[in-house]
Formats: C-alpha cells, sequence, structure tokens
C-alpha cells in the first residue's frame, strides 16, 4: 500500500476524551462504548462536537495508554470517566488508510519513514480520526482514517 504523506500546521484542538490503559486485543471493545459515552456526555449539554472521533496512543511495554474522543470548540468541564484534554498544534505529518484498522500500522511505517527521510522526529504520541462508523458501513473496504503524527527538527 502507498501513502500519500503531507506536513501540515495544526492548531491546538480542544476535545472531550475517557482514558484508559489496557492490551491492545482489548481496544476495539472498548474503545466503541467511550465514542458512545462520550458523544452522550457532550449531547446531555448541548455541547457539538466538531470533528469525527479520534483516538491518541502511546506505547507503554505490552500496553496501550489510550485518549479517546471527540474535537470540541471549546473546554468541557468533563464529569465520570469523561474529562477534557487537548491534541497538540504545530507541525504535523498526515496521511489517510484506506481499510481495516488492522493495517494502520502500515501507515505508521510509512509516516515514520518519512519523518527519517527529512530527518525529522516524532514530538509525541500520534493520534487517528475515523471518518467511517463500522457498525454503519461494516465492509473494511470502505473505512477511511487519518493517521496523524506530530513532529519537530531530529
Amino acid at each position: 500500500m502507498t501513502y500519500d504523506i503531507e506536513s501540515r500546521t495544526l492548531a491546538a484542538q480542544d476535545t472531550a476524551v475517557i482514558r484508559g490503559s489496557m492490551p491492545a486485543a482489548q481496544l476495539p471493545a472498548w474503545i466503541a462504548g467511550v465514542y458512545e459515552e462520550v458523544y452522550r456526555y457532550l449531547t446531555n449539554l448541548g455541547i457539538r462536537t466538531s470533528g469525527p472521533p479520534f483516538a491518541r496512543y502511546t506505547f507503554d511495554g505490552g500496553l496501550l495508554q489510550v485518549e479517546a474522543g471527540f474535537p470540541v470548540l471549546q473546554p468541557v468541564a468533563g464529569r465520570g470517566r469523561v474529562v477534557a484534554s487537548r491534541l497538540p498544534g504545530g507541525p504535523a505529518a498526515v496521511t489517510t488508510h484506506e481499510g481495516r484498522y488492522e493495517d494502520l500500522a502500515l501507515a505508521c511505517q510509512a509516516v515514520a519513514d518519512w519523518l527519517k527521510e527529512r530527518d525529522l522526529e516524532a514530538a509525541g504520541p500520534h493520534w487517528e480520526v475515523y471518518y467511517t462508523n463500522p457498525a454503519a458501513q461494516p465492509d473494511p473496504a470502505t473505512w477511511s482514517t487519518d493517521l496523524v503524527m506530530p513532529y519537530r527538527a531530529g
């Protein structure tokens, strides 16, 4: 699979998220409920999302540290498991992956190679922006996901 990677300068983005720590195998079951919970929280407060759901990942040994939710136009107070967070602004390498989530590692590797070729290095955890709801579109061939990797000079 070939990936077109572009450099973008992103504005910092307020978010409403739930955080979790788990083995990668537990992620699919966990994340679906998280989006529903965060969306319900925002809807109950009359707060609209300002974009599609995302998940930000940090790899910690055999565990994933995950922050998943929605971008919002202003900081939220949070309640229970839902907390305010923020995606960083600044330069980022961005590519779009079409297909199964299990193959997103290919996009990650393509972005890592792109950064290395330009003497750049990752500046914090990457995140994925999910444009397709698998429950509504069960065919993985129709799924579209952006992979976003903040970077700095190496």
